[in-house]
């Protein structure tokens, strides 16, 4: 015991390891007693390194959680412009029953299922109830009350 520690903080610059040196030349009697009041300091840093590790490791997964999320919310709001971009186009140029595919419950329905990460099981209904309806519009024949007549058939002279 002849080192004398720094000034300031005794100890504060050293690990356990340069103390147990220290101590090893005692007599075996101061040397127990020592590491008895050793090892809690020991478990302590052990708990400290093992605490921050856990920290550590659930700040990565905060930030990963908070990139995907914000990932699924941009490619959400892409989607969704697109599709009424789409509906908007074909709508204007004379395809309604597309446009209604396109900007009908398939909107929200895809939304909540980017934004909120979750299918709702209403919003699939009826997003297949509508492209049900507009496909079997499509398929449909035309009604003899809609059908254009053709030449003079009907017109008064």
């Amino acid at each position: 015991m002849t080192d004398v520690p720094p000034p300031g903080n005794p100890g504060a610059d050293r690990s356990p390891l340069d103390f147990a040196l220290q101590w090893a030349q005692l007599p075996p009697e101061h040397l127990q007693i020592a590491l008895a009041a050793l090892e809690p300091e020991l478990a302590r840093r052990h708990n400290l390194k093992r605490l921050e590790a856990e920290l550590q490791a659930q700040e990565s997964q905060n930030q990963r959680s908070h990139r995907l999320f914000m990932c699924g919310l941009w490619m959400g709001l892409a989607i969704v412009l697109v599709m009424l971009g789409c509906g908007a186009y074909v709508g204007l140029n004379g395809h309604p029953w597309l446009a209604t595919m396109f900007a009908g419950p398939s909107v929200p329905a895809l939304a909540t299922l980017f934004v909120l990460r979750h299918n709702d099981k209403t919003l699939t209904q009826a997003l297949v109830r509508s492209n049900n309806a507009v496909l079997g519009a499509l398929q449909a024949p035309p009604s003899p009350g809609n059908a254009p007549t053709g030449g003079s058939g009907g017109a008064i002279v």
